[in-house]
């Protein structure tokens, strides 16, 4: 007993990182309770058809808030190639494109088509006005991030404006954001909607999803993980909520393993 109220706490680290780590490098899985926010993304993209649906993504987010959004996109977008379905990125982020060629980067490597599977539209300045300015034409935008004309890109034709994607997504991790969407699209327009936030934002995003503005809601890394396990590819999110239960699990455990070893070596004198 005394020894174990006395473990060197080195071995309580070695054996936390060890925790950590191993998930980290291969996603166990662990299964989460997924929230029905998270099942209707998952559901509206099951609906799309392949054949004439283009999806709308919008990277509004940057490295600072990459760790909680970045595992989304990557979700989704392996969602949309599992399908076969086509989506064209916007960003009214000045980083926003950056992030999506991190993904475009992979997705050619794997022999995807630019401009036919997917393109980068590239940043939009403007913020809320230009939400609206691109919703109400989707060609406002002249040239993609690669210098091609918008207008002559496959996977834009028959697009003209944002009524005309059939699910529009958007990345959010701060101004504008989602509720520009909703005031300058969603509403005026009717177009269907969802979102991602970092996790911070999600007690603010969910009285829009309640009302049914937002048609989904992907909700912080959590988000990410329940939607790495709806599609069964375990990725980023999944690999961070295991090493956290790991972790929460291990610490846990020496908190019990050090409270029988006081109350037993205490009934023992």
């Amino acid at each position: 007993m005394n020894k174990l109220l006395n473990v060197d706490r080195r071995i309580i680290y070695v054996i936390l990182v060890i925790a950590l780590a191993f998930p980290l490098i291969r996603p166990l899985g662990i299964p989460l309770l997924v929230n029905d926010s998270t099942t209707a993304v998952h559901a509206i993209i099951e609906g799309l058809d392949p054949a004439t649906d283009v999806v709308l993504l919008s990277f509004d987010y940057g490295p600072s808030s990459a760790g909680d959004i970045h595992p989304q996109a990557t979700a989704i977008v392996n969602h949309l190639t599992k399908r076969g379905i086509k989506w064209v990125g916007v960003a009214f982020w000045a980083d926003g494109p950056m992030m999506a060629d991190l993904l475009i980067a992979d997705l050619e490597a794997q022999g995807g088509k630019y401009g036919t599977d997917f393109v980068n539209l590239g940043f939009m300045t403007g913020g809320e006005n230009a939400i609206r300015s691109f919703a109400v034409d989707a060609l406002v935008i002249p040239t993609d991030i690669r210098g091609n004309k918008t207008a002559d890109l496959p996977v834009m034709q028959g697009i003209k404006d944002m009524n005309d994607f059939g699910f529009v997504f958007e990345f959010a991790s701060g101004t504008p954001g989602y509720e520009a969407f909703i005031r300058q699209a969603v509403d005026p327009m009717g177009v269907k909607f969802a979102a991602g936030v970092v996790t911070v934002s999600v007690t603010g995003a969910m009285p829009f999803y309640n009302s049914g503005q937002l048609k989904g809601l992907l909700q912080g890394l959590r988000g990410a993980a329940e939607y790495e396990l709806l599609i069964g590819i375990p990725g980023d999110g999944a690999a961070a909520m295991d090493a956290s239960s790991l972790g929460h699990l291990v610490i846990v455990g020496f908190i019990l393993v050090g409270n029988f070893a006081y109350f037993f070596s205490k009934k023992k004198k």
